[in-house]
């Protein structure tokens, strides 16, 4: 098969591909270098035709950052209420009706059918559905009023979280569609310009070469880390050069309050460090400068800053 000839393939788009942050940083740079030469006739109309692209990036790119970080929020909502099926909540219930009805009774069977299982297993919606069942069957039970209120409680509480993952999903897949489609009309620009100025500089086009970071633009090392972290663990992530003013986009997607730090040598925990909390069910920009006032401590690194929870982390450093 003979390969598509180098000259035709978008290097802006293939470099951007599943990474947007990547895509927002090249597009800053590229409109911030048209915008600095505007007056310039040549460059004049390519700012003018770039600018608008760029905006329609930047605006999508932070929605879609919102919602997802909104969708994770919803996802730990749901599993957190699931989590306290069992053994907390379900078992208070059991032990509430055994006290009228004890285990093996026509009632209590009646009640709990399927025992307790039905709480701790299945799939996310058979549990929600057992809660629901759960509130039917003691409707009119003499006796366990205050035990049907707070089933109807959390049965609500599982269904408003159900319908905001649900939603929130559909957002976050609505925002994806949107920042995908302005990075791909930003890059294809961006190929665009860099052909007007080979033509404008054919027998110089090194001149061209100003418009584009050509750092991040060549970087094809990985971007996008992710990882469980046991309680209390911590672990080196990547080995990168920073520059003060990079960022980081820092995602907790787990259960436990994460802590990251710049640290000199791999390996090292983040005692004399600096350590930048992200919140469960966050993503934050955290900017290299708030880790250490120097370029020399290149090894990001992350720490579990509970002594309880596991923890999970997605981080992009592009």
């Amino acid at each position: 098969m003979k390969r598509i000839w180098i000259y035709l393939q978008n290097p802006f788009f293939n470099c951007t591909k599943n990474n947007y942050k990547k895509a927002v940083k090249i597009s800053t740079y590229t409109d911030a270098q048209l915008f600095a030469k505007s007056t310039d006739p040549f460059y004049g109309p390519m700012y003018t035709a770039y600018h608008p692209l760029h905006l329609a990036l930047v605006s999508t790119y932070n929605i879609w950052k919102a919602q997802g970080g909104t969708q994770k929020g919803s996802t730990v909502t749901i599993t957190d209420l699931l989590a306290q099926l069992n053994p907390g909540k379900s078992g208070i219930w059991s032990r509430a009706v055994q006290v009228l009805h004890p285990i093996g009774s026509a009632i209590y069977t009646a009640i709990f059918p399927l025992k307790m299982s039905v709480f701790y297993r299945g799939t996310k919606l058979a549990r929600i559905n057992a809660v629901s069942q759960l509130q039917i069957a003691l409707t009119g039970k003499v006796g366990l009023e205050t035990t049907l209120t707070d089933v109807t409680t959390f049965a609500g509480a599982l269904g408003t979280a159900n319908i905001s993952q649900t939603g929130n999903i559909g957002n976050t897949t609505n925002a994806s569609t949107n920042v995908e489609t302005a990075r791909a009309n930003a890059m294809v620009m961006l190929y665009n310009i860099l052909g007007q100025g080979i033509a404008h500089f054919a027998a110089t086009p090194n001149m061209v070469t100003v418009l584009f970071n050509l750092n991040v633009i060549r970087n094809n090392m990985q971007t996008i880390f992710t990882g469980t972290l046991k309680r209390s663990f911590f672990e080196t992530i990547a080995q990168r050069t920073f520059a003060l003013d990079d960022t980081i986009d820092a995602t907790n997607d787990g259960g436990a309050i994460l802590g990251f730090y710049l640290a000199e040598n791999a390996g090292q925990g983040p005692a004399g460090y600096t350590v930048v909390r992200v919140l469960c069910a966050k993503t934050d920009t955290l900017k290299v400068s708030d880790f250490v006032g120097n370029t020399t401590n290149n090894f990001l690194s992350v720490v579990n800053l509970s002594e309880t929870l596991s923890g999970h982390f997605n981080v992009n450093v592009a």
